[in-house]
């Protein structure tokens, strides 16, 4: 059976060498005709998903800072008023962002503060990331570790150091490119608990259950753990590229791997959901 709805990562996932591909393009647009959602789920900043939605009308929604906050082109946008009063028209390309939790006034500079501390107990210096400036829920490094385990026992520390440092309210996600830094407390967010969150605001009474039932996942890199975690969607599928970063999902890994890379093996996906070779039950 088709599913509903298409869950996908960004980078190296829906991008191809850095880059939007018009092959990427057209089989999502194949998707969105044919009755599928697509739905993109990235740890890029709010910034940067206000621009994906307003441009790539197959898409219907955005999941931004791995599940901090999202942007719905299903949900109308708020009525604004001028300075004056006077009611002002909202573009059709503007989307209200939606926060998982409403962040503190100071958070942004308490999570610098945090990465500045973790850096300093490991002996390493972190690079802050160009789209930082554009977060609103996190805070975001360059991620330049080594492959492999001992890249994984790496980050291991880093996230243990990262509790200890702010009294187990703090902690980690790392993808292929950067370490996300985040001040969640107990109640930690994540890709899946994005995606739940975005169908609950929605009305859908029961958003796990419709993610476990009509709903597929695909990424590429160890912040989509929970995208993989196994019974949380119909269906969970890595694109080849993130054979590099098992070592660091544990049990979480996927239930289908392409044999293409990056967007061409979402194409690859579309492709096989599309004509029945893959589907939900």
């Amino acid at each position: 059976m088709l599913p509903r709805y298409l869950f996908a990562d960004v980078d190296d996932t829906f991008t191809v060498r850095g880059g939007i591909h018009a092959d990427v393009l057209e089989a999502v647009a194949r998707a969105e005709r044919a009755g599928m959602e697509v739905i993109l789920n990235t740890g890029r900043p709010a910034g940067y998903g206000a621009t994906l939605l307003a441009y790539l009308p197959m898409v219907s929604a955005v999941i931004v800072e791995n599940g901090g906050a999202w942007l719905d082109r299903r949900v109308k946008a708020p009525s604004t008023q001028s300075p004056g009063g006077s009611p002002v028209a909202t573009a059709g390309h503007e989307h209200e962002l939606h926060h998982f939790r409403p962040p503190a006034a100071n958070l942004r500079t308490r999570l610098a503060a945090l990465q500045e501390r973790v850096a300093r107990r490991i002996g390493r210096a972190f690079t802050t990331t160009a789209d930082n400036q554009y977060r609103v829920s996190d805070y975001t490094v360059v991620r330049d570790l080594p492959g492999g385990t001992e890249g994984a026992a790496l980050l291991a520390e880093i996230a243990r150091i990262a509790e200890e440092e702010s009294e187990q309210q703090g902690h980690i996600l790392a993808s292929s490119i950067h370490i996300h830094f985040m001040l969640d407390g107990a109640a930690r967010r994540s890709k899946a608990e994005g995606a739940a969150a975005l169908l609950a605001h929605r009305g859908v009474s029961d958003a796990h259950g419709e993610l476990a039932r009509f709903a597929v996942s695909v990424g590429d890199s160890a912040n989509d753990a929970s995208l993989f975690t196994p019974g949380r969607f119909a269906l969970s599928v890595g694109v080849r590229n993130i054979e590099r970063y098992l070592p660091e999902l544990g049990e979480s890994v996927p239930t289908h791997i392409t044999t293409h890379s990056e967007g061409f093996g979402l194409c690859e996906l579309i492709a096989d959901l599309l004509s029945g070779r893959l589907g939900v039950s």
